[in-house]
C-alpha cells in the first residue's frame, strides 16, 4: 500500500483504540469474538476501513486488533473471577534500575487483595527474579507499605503497580536508612533544626523557612514544625533527583507529599514548595518512564499550575512586582508546559500536546544560555547556578548579570545579617531570663541601658524588676547604687577566651593560677576588674552558684547520670543534622537551576512522535 506509516506497535494501538471507541466497536462480543471467547474472523470490510484511514497495512491492523480483542476478553475474564472469587488481577510495570537480564517488564499478576505489601514484594520477586530488597512498590501515587494490607493502600482489582527496582547502591544506601529508621531519624533532625532557629543557639545550621523572596516567614512553632519536616524531605528528594537516582527520589518525594497534606491550605498558600513537589513528582514519572501508566500525574500538574499562578499571578505580576523579574522562575514554566504535554500525547489528546510542547519550547529558547558566556562569569570566582541565574536574568548581557549576581549575593547577605543578629537577641534573651511577670527580657532595652552607661549585670536586674518598664528601670538603678557594683553573671559574660598571658597579668601580684583564672572570668578577661576585686576580697572570691545541686550521693549520681545521658542525645542530635545538612540547599532558589537540556530533548522527541502519527 503506498503512503503505509512505519510506526511502533504502542503507537498503533494507541491509534486503533481510538478509531475503536469513536466507532463503538466492542471486540469482545460478537461478530468478533464467540460464546467460548475465542476470536471470530474480522470482517474485511473493518480491516480495510482503518487501514485506509490510518495510513497502516491491513496486516498489522489485523494482528492489533486481534491483539486488543485478546486483551479485553483478558479483562472481562478477570472481573468476571474477580466478583466469583475475590481475586483480583494488577497491572504491574516495572521500571527504575531494571537488571539486564529481566526481559518482563510489563504483565499482570493475580492475588487477593488482603495480602500485604510484602507479600506482593514476595510474589513480584519470584515472578521477575528481582531480589526483595531491590523492589519498591508505588501505586495510586502512594508509596505501598509492606505491613499494610493491600485494601487499605487503595488498591483495587485492575490497579496499576509500579515497581522501581533499585540499583545496588540504592539498595545499600536504603538498607543502612531503614536500620537507622530513615523517617523518625530525618523528622528528629527536622525538628533540631526548627528548634535551634527558635532559641538561636547554634550558628551552623538551622533551618529557614522563607517566601519566594528569600525572606523569613513567621509561622507559629508547631506548625513550622509540620511544614519543617515536609521540606526537610522534599529537599532530600530532590538532591536524589539531581543525582538522577530517580527511583530513591520518587520515593522520598512522596514521602513529602504525604507530609506536606498535613499542612493546612493557607500555610501552602504562604510557599510555593508545594506546586515544585508535584513538578518533580511528575518529572520522576517521566524519567523511570510511567508517565502514561500513573493518573496522578495529570492532577498533580494541575495542583503545580494553580498553585504557582496563585503565587506567582495569573502572568506572573506579582512575581515581577516583588521581584524586579520572572526569568528564573519561566524554567518551572517549561518543565510544567512539557509535563503537561506528555500527558496529553498518552491521552490522545495531539493537538493539545502540540500546543503545550510549542508553549515549552518558546519559553525553553528565550532561557538558552551561551556556554562561554557562562564560563567567563564562572571564571569571575561565580557558581555555575549564579552565572546561569544571573545571564538568564540579564537576557545574556555579562556586565549586567554580574550586577544581578552580586546584588543578589549582597540582599542574602543582609538577610542574613539581620537573621544572625535576630538569633543573638533570642539567644542573649534565654540567658538573662524573665521579667518578675514572665516576660521575655527585652533586649532592644536591654542595649539602650548599656549605651548609657549601665554594667550589664545592673541592666538586666534592674529591667528583670521593672518588667521592661526602661523608666522604673533607670529610676530603680539610680536610687540603688549597689546594683552598679555586681559582678556579671554568666548570662552577662561574653565569650572571651582566658589566656595564660591574661592569668599571668594576675598572678604575678601573688595570687593563685585559679584564683587568677575565676576572676578574670567572672570579668570576660578584664585583669584590672579582676586585680580590684581579689584586692578587696583579700584574695578570696565566693564560690560561683551551682546551676543545680544535690544533696545526697544517690542524687548527684542520678544527675552525672542524667547529664551523660543529655549529652549523649546531643551528640545523636549533631549526627543526625550533619547527615541531613548535606541535602539541604545552599540558597532559596537552587530549584530554580535548572539546565534545560534534558527537557529541550524530551520536547523535540515528542514533538516528532506527533508529527509521525500525523503523517
Amino acid at each position: 500500500m503506498a503512503g503505509v506509516r512505519n510506526l511502533s506497535e504502542e503507537e498503533i494501538q494507541r491509534l486503533l483504540r481510538e478509531k475503536l471507541n469513536k466507532d463503538k466497536v466492542k471486540l469482545w462480543l460478537p461478530p468478533y469474538t464467540n460464546e467460548r471467547g475465542e476470536a471470530d474472523k474480522f470482517p474485511q470490510e473493518l480491516v480495510d476501513k482503518f487501514s485506509s484511514e490510518l495510513k497502516l497495512s491491513p496486516e498489522a491492523v489485523a494482528s492489533t486488533l486481534e491483539q486488543l480483542r485478546q486483551h479485553a476478553v483478558n479483562k472481562l475474564a478477570a472481573k468476571q473471577k474477580f466478583q466469583q472469587s475475590g481475586v483480583a488481577t494488577l497491572k504491574i510495570k516495572l521500571a527504575g534500575n531494571v537488571p539486564a537480564g529481566v526481559t518482563m517488564t510489563a504483565f499482570e499478576l493475580e492475588t487477593k487483595l488482603d495480602v500485604s505489601g510484602s507479600d506482593l514484594k514476595k510474589m513480584l520477586s519470584d515472578k521477575t527474579t528481582v531480589e526483595v530488597d531491590r523492589l519498591k512498590l508505588i501505586s495510586c501515587g502512594h508509596v505501598v507499605e509492606d505491613n499494610k494490607a493491600l485494601t487499605g493502600q487503595h488498591i483495587k482489582h485492575q490497579s496499576q503497580v509500579m515497581v522501581i527496582c533499585l540499583s545496588e547502591s540504592e539498595v545499600e544506601v536504603r538498607r543502612k536508612d531503614e536500620e537507622r529508621s530513615k523517617v523518625q531519624k530525618t523528622r528528629h533532625a527536622a525538628e533540631v533544626l526548627v528548634n535551634r532557629k527558635e532559641d538561636g543557639e547554634h550558628d551552623d545550621y538551622y533551618l529557614q523557612i522563607a517566601d519566594h523572596t528569600g525572606k523569613p516567614i513567621n509561622l507559629p512553632a508547631e506548625e513550622r514544625k509540620a511544614l519543617a519536616l515536609a521540606m526537610t524531605l522534599n529537599e532530600k528528594g530532590r538532591a536524589a533527583l539531581k543525582r538522577k537516582q530517580y527511583g530513591e527520589a520518587l520515593l522520598l518525594l512522596l514521602e513529602a507529599d504525604s507530609e506536606f497534606k498535613q499542612c493546612r491550605a493557607d500555610i501552602l498558600n504562604a510557599v510555593d514548595n508545594y506546586a515544585v513537589l508535584c513538578l518533580d513528582i511528575s518529572w520522576c514519572y517521566l524519567c523511570v518512564k510511567n508517565i502514561n501508566d500513573l493518573p496522578d500525574a495529570e492532577s498533580r500538574l494541575k495542583t503545580c499550575e494553580e498553585c504557582l499562578k496563585r503565587s506567582y499571578g495569573e502572568s506572573l505580576e506579582r512575581l515581577t512586582a516583588v521581584k524586579g523579574d520572572s526569568s528564573r522562575e519561566l524554567a518551572l514554566f517549561v518543565r510544567l508546559y512539557l509535563l503537561q504535554g506528555v500527558v496529553a500525547f498518552y491521552q490522545g489528546r495531539r493537538d493539545g500536546a502540540w500546543q503545550l510542547l510549542e508553549r515549552a519550547q518558546a519559553i525553553w529558547r528565550t532561557l538558552q544560555v551561551d556556554s562561554d558566556k557562562l564560563s567567563e562569569i564562572m571564571a569571575l570566582g561565580f557558581t555555575e547556578a549564579e552565572a546561569r541565574l544571573g545571564l538568564r536574568t540579564a537576557h545574556g548581557n555579562i556586565e549586567r548579570a554580574v550586577m544581578k549576581i552580586t546584588d543578589k549575593r549582597e540582599e542574602r547577605k543582609q538577610i542574613a545579617k539581620k537573621e544572625a543578629e535576630e538569633r543573638k537577641k533570642r539567644k542573649l534573651a534565654r540567658k538573662l531570663g524573665k521579667t518578675a511577670d514572665g516576660q521575655k527580657l527585652n533586649i532592644d532595652l536591654y542595649e539602650t541601658l548599656l549605651s548609657m552607661g549601665f554594667p550589664k549585670s545592673a541592666a538586666s536586674t534592674a529591667l528583670r524588676q521593672s518588667n521592661n518598664d526602661i523608666n522604673v528601670a533607670i529610676q530603680t538603678l539610680n536610687e540603688h547604687p549597689e546594683l552598679l557594683t555586681l559582678p556579671d553573671t554568666d548570662a552577662d559574660r561574653a565569650d572571651v577566651p582566658i589566656t595564660d598571658e591574661l592569668i599571668a597579668g594576675v598572678t604575678e601580684l601573688g595570687f593563685t593560677f585559679d584564683v587568677a583564672k575565676r576572676a578574670l572570668q567572672r570579668h570576660r578577661g578584664d585583669v584590672q576588674k579582676a586585680v580590684n576585686e581579689l584586692i578587696a576580697r583579700g584574695g578570696i572570691l565566693p564560690p560561683d552558684e551551682p546551676s543545680s545541686s544535690s544533696s545526697t550521693t544517690s542524687s548527684s549520681s542520678a544527675s552525672s547520670s542524667s547529664a551523660s545521658k543529655s549529652q549523649a542525645e546531643t551528640e545523636e542530635e549533631k549526627e543526625a543534622v550533619k547527615e541531613l545538612v548535606p541535602d539541604i540547599a545552599e540558597h532559596e532558589e537552587d530549584y530554580l537551576d535548572l539546565a534545560l537540556d534534558e527537557e529541550g530533548k524530551l520536547i523535540e522527541e515528542y514533538k516528532t512522535r506527533i508529527l509521525s502519527l500525523a503523517q
